[in-house]
């Protein structure tokens, strides 16, 4: 059984990468990056931008993953090879709040390699997006075709990230703030 990986949407702030850093590289291409070969600049820069309700008191709430940043904490990076996972590649990160410029520890890019067609698409309920991206509403996948990755990027729809079962237990025991786990439908009929 495989999960979908994603947020709860409640978080408040927003880690924005600094303007035009390795802006040539893509990390939701699920494929490895060189740092020298591909001159990526490290470390990649970040500033933690506040909510509104932050900017008035609130604490910041700091989740384990930031997937439009490709941000991870350090300790969600450890539960997911601890478990198994052997296909996530990290970069170094400097974290730094927008308000105080104060470091924010603990965080480093992640490039998860493995981008895998396993959706069916004549049975998924979806909207295409530009080109050959997709928005599912219902997704339904062959496990068939995953092999043995247990964390990858969704080929249809690379913003999706889907997870073995086993590594969605891992992630759970961990409790990660904002971490949101979903089952995913799955047949192996012919298509």
């Amino acid at each position: 059984m495989y999960y979908s990986l994603d947020t709860d949407g409640l978080d408040n702030v927003y880690m924005e990468k600094e303007v035009g850093q390795n802006g040539h590289i893509n990390l939701g291409m699920g494929r490895m990056w060189d740092v020298a070969e591909n001159a990526i600049n490290l470390p990649y820069r970040f500033t933690m931008v506040p909510s509104t309700a932050v900017r008035e008191g609130a604490a910041p709430s700091l989740y384990g993953w930031y997937p439009g940043s490709h941000l991870m904490q350090q300790r969600l990076v450890d539960v997911l090879r601890g478990a198994g996972v052997d296909n996530l590649q990290t970069f170094a990160s400097e974290v730094r709040r927008q308000d105080t410029n104060e470091a924010v520890p603990g965080y480093v890019v992640e490039n998860i390699v493995g981008r895998v067609a396993c959706a069916r698409m004549k049975e998924s309920t979806k909207e295409q997006l530009i080109g050959h991206a997709y928005v599912f509403q219902n997704l339904i996948i062959d496990p068939k075709q995953i092999g043995d990755l247990l964390i990858f990027r969704l080929h249809q729809s690379p913003m999706v990230v889907l997870v073995h079962e086993r590594i969605a237990r891992a992630i759970e025991a961990g409790n990660f703030l904002g971490l949101t786990l979903e089952a995913v439908a799955e047949t192996t009929n012919p298509a």
